[in-house]
């Protein structure tokens, strides 16, 4: 699998509601792309809120000096919206120490990384966050024919020490993608 241009239309099909940002079936890096699982995050940026519901947006899609964007291939606003991003491969989970059914290895080749969008600091992710990522989790997961098992936080797999998505019992996270699988 080259890309996954299917992945607005699925997360619709989730009931979920979805923006695609410019060009996504084509904003991607080169190298290889076979996803199988999914991966969370915070986005670690400027705290969201309903009247800011996606402040690391532009991040995300353009990147950071010290990395070029597109830096996962969805953002989930404080809203609950999706915002598709890319179709492709993504800097977002780098070496992948292994988690579950998760391999060591290139997490940019076997997963599809979506930004939670808040601080991880001092706020945790909204219920519209955490429902749209369950609902999202199951859909993409669906898609690849794979389980609960196969959706992983990002301080999991990450062999630098990251710690995202916090604030958040990703065993219960992966429990209720389960339970709706």
């Amino acid at each position: 699998m080259a890309n996954i241009p299917w992945l607005a239309d699925v997360l619709r099909g989730a009931g979920i509601e979805v923006v695609e940002q410019g060009d996504w079936h084509n904003r991607y890096h080169a190298g290889a792309f076979e996803p199988f699982g999914v991966l969370w995050h915070h986005t670690a940026g400027a705290p969201s809120s309903p009247s800011n519901p996606h402040p690391s947006l532009d991040v995300v899609i353009n990147g950071r000096p010290d990395l070029p964007g597109p830096l996962a291939q969805a953002l989930v606003d404080y809203n609950g919206v999706f915002h598709v991003i890319s179709a492709g491969r993504c800097y977002h989970a780098g070496a992948s120490g292994g988690s579950g059914p998760i391999p060591a290895g290139d997490g940019n080749t076997m997963m599809v990384g979506w930004e939670i969008d808040y601080d991880g600091v001092n706020q945790e992710m909204s219920a519209a966050q955490y429902e749209a990522s369950i609902a999202a989790t199951v859909a993409v997961l669906g898609e690849f024919g794979r389980d609960a098992q196969h959706a992983r936080g990002h301080r999991e797999t990450s062999t630098t020490g990251k710690i995202d998505p916090s604030f958040i019992d990703l065993d219960a996270m992966r429990a209720d993608v389960a339970a709706r699988m």
